[in-house]
């Protein structure tokens, strides 16, 4: 059966949060008929009325040039009026969709600028270079129907009559109603996510060595490594048996973990794109109701303003994250004061009411579709 609505990823796999979980399965609980191209994967994800077309994982350079065309050639014969791409990579393909008479809608998941600007490997010239190309392509990506951006700011880039900000909420689950309280969870800090410089890595393979870590706590870790990121430090935590990576698990899977943790930790480096995204992990260890130890980013400050459940502290310091967790431990009852306003403050950041903004803009973009479909049944 024809699609309304095909997602299109040559990058991310499948099971991706907010690709299938989030947006295409919106779309198909509200009634559109939506397929999912995106990379394969072995990780499990829960069952959807999406439909999901696996391309073959390549590597960047192969993925680029072959994984994108063959996503785009997917796309066209799924007939689907609205594609709805999900990388930076698949820009080029904006005006040969359009002029197949397709309504393209381009998901920016990151500032792709801030983003190039943010890697440390490049040279400035390299840099430099790429940003210039990036802003060409931001324009590009501009002339789509519509442009979902992860939050405002990556939004100022694009048109505001067609840009919309769906945020990266997480989804609510049963498990988090049943949750039990933190002085009965194992002594875990837990972090869940990609890990690479920016996002901490050489900081969390340090803080459990530090002395002001509490011995009898743990550091466990869920998520893949960037493949630029040296894990020289990961590796040297990892053997003293007080640190754990478990390496790639299905997103459901990660969030249970969070269940069995009493601290969550978002330990970014300052850099133009960590300081102006929402991490999703701070959202889903609110879900999960744990305090929270986070990089001290003015965003996040705002974000949470006048919630008492994290210690935010300096970037780059492992004695700073150390000291936070021995504040936990050492204090009981802080911890589970935290914890409770934790899980009161994850009402305001759901997926919900994202959601709704999303089918909003389909219908827009579909007029009277869902409407005649129910009204012929």
């Amino acid at each position: 059966m024809r699609p309304d609505i095909v997602h299109v990823s040559s990058a991310h796999p499948w099971v991706d949060n907010r690709v299938h979980l989030r947006e295409a399965a919106a779309a198909a609980r509200a009634g559109f008929r939506v397929r999912l191209i995106a990379v394969d994967s072995d990780l499990p994800a829960p069952t959807t009325s999406v439909e999901v077309v696996r391309i073959p994982r390549r590597r960047r350079v192969r993925r680029m040039v072959v994984s994108t065309t063959q996503a785009l050639l997917l796309a066209l014969r799924s007939g689907a009026r609205v594609v709805h791409l999900h990388d930076p990579e698949l820009i080029w393909t904006i005006p040969v969709l359009r002029l197949a008479g397709r309504t393209v809608v381009y998901d920016a998941h990151e500032d792709l600028p801030d983003q190039v600007w943010g890697k440390d490997y490049l040279t400035h010239g390299q840099r430099a270079f790429f940003a210039w190309l990036s802003h060409g392509l931001l324009r590009l990506a501009g002339t789509a129907d519509r442009v979902v951006t992860a939050t405002e700011w990556t939004g100022r880039r694009f048109p505001a009559p067609r840009r919309v900000a769906i945020h990266n909420f997480p989804l609510a689950r049963p498990e988090d109603d049943t949750q039990v309280g933190l002085e009965a969870r194992p002594t875990l800090v837990a972090h869940v996510g990609v890990l690479s410089r920016d996002r901490g890595i050489d900081v969390l393979g340090s803080v459990a060595e530090h002395p002001s870590f509490p011995p009898e706590w743990r550091i466990e870790m869920v998520g893949s490594i960037d493949r630029a990121t040296s894990t020289e430090l990961l590796r040297a935590a990892e053997a003293t048996g007080r640190v754990h990576h478990g390496g790639v698990v299905g997103p459901m899977e990660a969030r249970d973990l969070l269940l069995r943790s009493r601290i969550g930790v978002v330990p970014f480096r300052r850099t133009p794109v960590t300081d102006q995204i929402f991490p999703t992990k701070l959202f889903e260890y609110l879900a999960a109701g744990l305090a929270v130890v986070a990089t001290d980013i003015p965003l996040w400050r705002h974000l949470l303003d006048g919630v008492e459940c994290v210690t935010f502290v300096p970037a780059d310091d492992p004695g700073a994250i150390a000291r936070a967790v021995r504040r936990y431990a050492d204090d009981p009852a802080l911890l589970t004061r935290h914890g409770a306003e934790a899980r009161r403050a994850a009402a305001r950041f759901t997926w919900a009411p994202e959601a709704e903004r999303l089918v909003a803009m389909y219908d827009e973009l579909l007029p009277g579709l869902r409407a005649g479909r129910a009204a012929g049944r």
